[in-house]
């Protein structure tokens, strides 16, 4: 009969200790949940499990305090680049109207013909030092319009003047589709997409043409320039990144990623059989 006793108390012990640890366990899940919730507030308990809460919410802190400390020095890094660009801005445009006036004196000049394409070169560069830090400190605050791919596209089109250089076939299906997003950020992204497939010298022709599903509205930029080398196909979208062909400044397609991606959208590309296809899906959240 003691024997019979002594194995139901071990059985009773047993059960009240497993019941314990689950709900010392669930107490523990739910501590993270309200870390992971700004809520700060540890329990004060002493037992087995009290080591591991504080460890847990120590090990949360500084996770958080990691991350603010982070977020200030990308703050900081967007702030001095946005400086920079703005000082050096000042003097370059000064520079392009001193050029301007040599070149009306000295039209024949190839010297101030070649300063002047590299004073422009720089230029050009400071505003799209000023595009990115506007980007970067703007990472949260895309619009939401409401506006069809004909309207966009044309738009872009319209800013680069390119129908005349270029044949430009857009599909009717454009004006069909509609799209939620920032609109001039949108713009920027597709303007740098349209000017990597022109600056191509085999590049003669650009269709461009949109598709929807209950998923996605998808916007495709083709052209005939002849493809992206394969080593290339997943760098194209790096910052800095520049094929040895290119006149750029390796930032116009990361650009064009990085703002697609803050729009709620995704962006890759294809070779097709005489060039490239730039493939940017919207989805159809809102």
């Amino acid at each position: 009969m003691v024997y019979i006793l002594w194995i139901m108390s071990l059985i009773v012990f047993y059960y009240f200790l497993e019941t314990r640890k689950k709900k010392r366990i669930g107490e523990l899940r739910d501590l993270i949940d309200k870390l992971q919730h700004q809520d700060y507030r540890l329990p004060m308990r002493q037992d087995d499990f009290s080591i591991l809460e504080d460890a847990i919410y120590k090990l949360f802190i500084e996770i958080v305090e990691a991350k603010e400390t982070t977020a200030r020095s990308s703050d900081k890094q967007v702030e001095y680049l946005e400086d920079i660009a703005h000082q050096i801005k000042t003097p370059i445009t000064g520079m392009v109207f001193s050029v301007e006036n040599l070149e009306l004196d000295y039209p024949e000049d190839t010297n101030i013909t070649i300063l002047k394409k590299q004073i422009l070169r720089l230029n050009s560069l400071s505003d799209i030092l000023l595009k990115l830090s506007s980007l970067d400190a703007n990472k949260n605050l895309m619009k939401k319009e409401d506006f069809t791919l004909e309207e966009l596209v044309n738009y872009c089109l319209e800013s680069l003047n390119m129908m005349g250089s270029i044949q430009v076939e857009l599909s009717e299906s454009l004006e069909n589709h509609r799209v939620v997003g920032d609109f001039y950020w949108l713009s920027e992204a597709i303007i740098n997409i349209l000017k990597n497939a022109s600056n191509r010298e085999l590049c003669s022709k650009i269709s461009i043409k949109s598709t929807k599903n209950p998923l996605y509205t998808s916007l495709f930029i083709e052209d005939d320039g002849g493809g992206i080398a394969k080593e290339n196909m997943r760098k194209i979208f790096k910052r800095f990144y520049k094929t040895p062909d290119s006149n750029g400044f390796g930032i116009g397609l990361a650009m064009a990623k990085s703002i697609v991606e803050k729009n709620n959208g995704g962006i890759s590309v294809e070779n097709t059989g005489s060039g490239a296809c730039f493939i940017i899906n919207f989805y159809n959240v809102t």
